[in-house]
């Protein structure tokens, strides 16, 4: 699910920061200390290379549950 995300460790961990900070563009600016519209650049790159829509729950969710994974499976 994640795909070509799996290599790319400035989104990945954008991702991780925007679903723990329940899909906020601005808390995940401040945490990474980037610009808003930075934020929604990244966040537009992770929908385009997983074919998920970041603003649906499920699509939040399914994200969510593949870094789990992929957490537990390193």
């Amino acid at each position: 699910m994640l795909g070509e995300l799996r290599s790319n460790a400035v989104l990945l961990e954008t991702l991780e920061t925007f679903l723990a900070r329940d899909g906020s563009w601005a808390r995940t600016a401040e945490a990474l200390h980037l610009h808003v519209n930075t934020v929604h650049y990244r966040i537009g790159r992770i929908e385009h290379f997983t074919g998920r829509d970041l603003s649906r729950l499920y699509d939040r969710l399914d994200l969510w549950a593949a870094l789990l994974c992929r957490t537990e499976s390193a």
